[in-house]
């Protein structure tokens, strides 16, 4: 069946295979991203995280995080929780624990 749409349009059955190859990595893209979020979730809070991908991981108030972390006079909050501290002259482990704690508090909450 595929060689014979192949051989009276080949441009179409190009475009169908490509279109079914797409979907099938789109879907695969989207079930990892799933899987990885509820795992994700679980993880204690590193040094590496942004603060917009804790609100987003953990479900917390991007206003509150930025408040935990003193950057509430700031627009991006795109650095990680490392360069923030290292911007305050604090260690990052004190702001890590500042954001765990409220992190296990919303989870307490719940």
């Amino acid at each position: 069946m595929i060689r014979q749409g192949w051989r009276q349009r080949p441009f179409l059955t190009l475009a169908f295979v490509v279109a079914v190859l797409a979907t099938l990595f789109f879907a695969g893209r989207a079930l990892t991203f799933a899987v990885t979020l509820s795992y994700r979730a679980e993880q204690p809070v590193a040094g590496w995280m942004t603060p917009r991908y804790i609100a987003r991981t953990y479900g917390l108030d991007r206003d509150a995080i930025a408040a935990l972390l003193g950057t509430e006079d700031r627009d991006d909050l795109r650095q990680p929780i490392d360069a923030i501290a290292r911007e305050q002259a604090r260690p990052a482990s004190d702001l890590i624990a500042i954001v765990q704690t409220a992190v296990d508090a919303q989870d307490a909450a719940e």
